[in-house]
């Protein structure tokens, strides 16, 4: 790992460790810290955290390790739109993927499919690397209140491989 990357993890563990121990959090699905294993060309493990901070503003952060680090840092607001019963929010925020930086900003909606099983979608374009669009899908599964087993996959275009995740959530 390279200097970096490290620094990226350092900011990102402590802003994520911050906002889990905030007083002023709203209780929220949104509120989580996470970790597992991240493939985007090359396997290694992400670190991700997010926290619900005011009633419809969410803020987020990821770290993935592979041989290239990738970094996203970015929100998403909480609308009163939806498809179906699926809440739609709209979400923004820098990335940075080792070799070039821009900003990415989309669309997802959130659904509770069982108790204990909630997906979420979202399309997402990414100004970095001469621009891309990605499309996120994704599952978590409740293991107990608080801890949950998650997985997503992304089909991203232009050529850019893929993405898979595979981990572990934390919810405060």
């Amino acid at each position: 790992m390279n200097t970096k990357s490290l620094k990226h993890l350092i900011v990102i563990a402590v802003t994520t460790g911050t906002f889990a121990l905030s007083a002023n959090a709203v209780a929220s699905e949104w509120n989580y810290v996470g970790s597992g294993f991240y493939d985007f060309g090359d396997g290694g493990f992400y670190l991700e955290g997010s926290t619900h901070v005011a009633e419809r503003l969410v803020i987020n952060a990821e770290i993935g390790d592979t041989y290239d680090t990738t970094v996203r840092v970015g929100g998403k607001y909480l609308t009163d739109l939806a498809l179906g019963n699926a809440p739609m929010f709209v979400t923004a925020g820098y990335s940075d993927y080792s070799f070039d930086t821009g900003v990415y900003f989309g669309a997802g909606v959130s659904l509770e499919i069982d108790q204990g099983i909630n997906s979420t979608f979202e399309l997402l374009h990414d100004t970095a690397l001469d621009g891309f669009f990605r499309f996120r899908s994704g599952l978590t599964y409740a293991l107990s209140n608080e801890l949950n087993l998650a997985g997503s996959y992304s089909i991203n275009n232009r050529g850019f491989d893929n993405e898979l995740r595979l981990g572990v959530r934390y919810k405060f």
